[in-house]
């Protein structure tokens, strides 16, 4: 169709519209106003040129009040045109041959939460809608992946807020002790709290939990050995997993020995450090307590293998061993403030605080305290065949530093039914499958109902992996032309991604992307504790009332 035609076309609705709507307005304008049904003598040309020109008395008769008719004529033409408007929007979308398309406010509305944080229990939220303004979340126990580098707002805008309005027992890790600050107070009118800083806090005094405390038994010592072992691994390192489940076997011996012996974490310290010449004493301390089978279990690598695999256990048993070389850590591992049954039965928060700078050399120890605290949920969860309510929440920022768990795509995938929900922060996708390998990276995505995509991220691959789990879209490109001296325009619907890696790269602030489930992606505005209404209001908590004031009883 050229362009001639088309403004043919739009002026002839014109014309009709307006046309129509004098035809109609005058006879009700009349009615309204008390005086009956008009009529027009006149042709319908005449009519509607004469009622615009000269008013509606000089057509239609009884007159109508010209104030009346005109108010109405108006009316009716803007009815008429917002149908227009809806009725090819509803044949355009009828019309689409497909492709992808963004949610928008139906995918918000499904996704939609109530903003009461009592009314959510166990729903990670995402943000709020940008086109409901509503609180969009997963539902009760979907865990999420999100991908937010440093400056994105990941702490202020996801991990805080979910960690403020988490109901159940909470474990969560942050990298500075301000972030404490904003929901301490909030904590601990749901449970206990207890701050656990490897490095310790200027100023603060900290809690205590020690990996050798909780090695009460020989099984209990085989699930924290496996826990350090792993997390002082490397990634997903085939060559190094002999290596490691010798270096259990070992680590299993001599954290029950140090259990035993009243000796704790000084012993084990030492008892890793020694190495092979440890070997004596560490049996002699299992043997005295009964434990003949895990005591030869200890000693069988030190004394059947080769040089090069001794070497191979104790480099295992070293970068173990690093970790608590400094005193604070030491301080801070010397005994246990809370047991993780404990921490279950009083909805307890355990918040781990490790700067960016240690997060990495305190992983064994951050991810043994996380990951004895889901052995203890999946044990309620089993010992009860409940699930747990309210439920359990993991979150970790900095995952990509401070988690290295290689059960977390089993727990994604089973801890929906158990009553267990984890929200795990990484810079991008190149530090997931760093830490986890490729294979369970991608089960980790799979397996989470909600993955997120926060502002800044650089890398390419990330990038690219979410423009193509949004998929591709089909677009009408418009091209002008003009031959013969007329102007002609053609139209085309052609292929292009839905979000494109320069959008996603270049996202506005406070803005991220939340895709739930077989759901489209929506974008968000992130709730940051520091501007959203609800959750300041939230975590400045109760006001004390006049009594309250008067006694002094809302001073510190």
């Amino acid at each position: 169709m050229d362009d001639n035609t088309l403004l043919a076309a739009y002026g002839a609705g014109l014309v009709v519209t307006v046309g129509g709507a004098v035809l109609l307005a005058g006879p009700l304008a009349a009615l309204l106003s008390g005086r009956g049904w008009a009529r027009s003598g006149e042709t319908v040309p005449e009519t509607v040129i004469h009622a615009l020109a000269k008013g509606p008395g000089s057509v239609f008769h009884p007159a109508p009040p010209s104030w009346l008719f005109y108010t109405l004529t108006a009316l009716l033409v803007l009815a008429v045109g917002v149908a227009a408007v809806k009725a090819a929007a509803l044949l355009s979308s009828r019309g689409r041959t497909g492709g992808a398309q963004w949610g928008g406010a139906k995918t918000e509305r499904k996704m939609a939460a109530p903003d009461a944080p009592a009314r959510r229990v166990n729903r990670i939220t995402a943000g709020r809608g940008l086109r409901t303004g509503k609180i969009v979340a997963a539902q009760p126990n979907i865990s999420a992946t999100v991908f937010g580098v440093p400056g994105s707002s990941k702490t202020t805008g996801l991990v805080l807020p979910n960690a403020a309005e988490w109901a159940g027992p909470l474990v969560v890790t942050t990298t500075k002790a301000a972030d404490l600050d904003v929901i301490h107070a909030r904590r601990r009118a749901v449970g206990p709290v207890w701050v656990i800083a490897p490095a310790g806090i200027p100023g603060r005094a900290g809690d205590h939990w020690s990996p050798v405390e909780y090695c009460t038994d020989a099984k209990a010592a085989d699930r924290m050995a496996s826990w350090l072992a792993e997390a002082s691994s490397s990634g997903d390192d085939k060559r190094a997993a002999p290596w490691v489940d010798q270096a259990k076997s070992v680590l299993k011996g001599i954290l029950l020995a140090a259990r035993l012996s009243g000796g704790g974490l000084a012993d084990m310290r030492r008892w890793i450090s020694l190495g092979k010449d440890a070997v004596d004493h560490v049996r002699a301390v299992l043997l005295a307590h009964g434990h003949t089978d895990v005591a030869d279990d200890y000693a069988s690598p030190w004394l059947r293998l080769h040089e090069d695999g001794i070497g191979s256990i104790q480099f295992s048993l070293n970068v173990l061993a690093r970790v608590f070389a400094d005193e604070e850590v030491r301080e801070t591992c010397a005994r246990s403030d809370f047991t993780f049954e404990r921490w279950l039965d009083e909805r307890g928060t355990i918040c781990v605080i490790a700067s960016e700078a240690d997060a990495d050399r305190f992983a064994p120890l951050i991810s043994s305290l996380i990951a004895g605290a889901i052995h203890a949920a999946e044990a309620l969860y089993n010992s009860t065949g409940t699930p747990i309510d309210p439920g359990v929440g993991i979150l970790v920022d900095e995952a990509g530093n401070m988690l290295r768990y290689p059960r977390l795509p089993n727990i994604l995938t089973t801890g929906r039914g158990m009553g267990i929900t984890l929200l795990t922060v990484w810079h991008d996708l190149s530090q997931l499958r760093e830490s986890l390998g490729t294979q369970k990276a991608n089960t980790v995505l799979s397996a989470s109902g909600l993955r997120m995509l926060l502002p800044g991220c650089g890398d390419l691959e990330t990038l690219r992996y979410f423009s193509g789990l949004y998929g591709r879209t089909e677009v009408v490109k418009t091209s002008h032309g003009r031959s013969r001296g007329e102007h002609s325009t053609t139209t085309q619907t052609t292929e292009t991604d839905l979000a494109p890696v320069h959008s996603l790269q270049q996202l506005p602030d406070f803005t991220a992307i939340a895709q739930y489930t077989n759901l489209p992606p929506v974008k968000v505005r992130m709730r940051l504790t520091f501007r959203d209404k609800d959750l300041r209001r939230l975590l400045s908590g109760p006001k004390p009332g006049p009594e309250k004031k008067a006694a002094g009883l809302d001073r510190p």
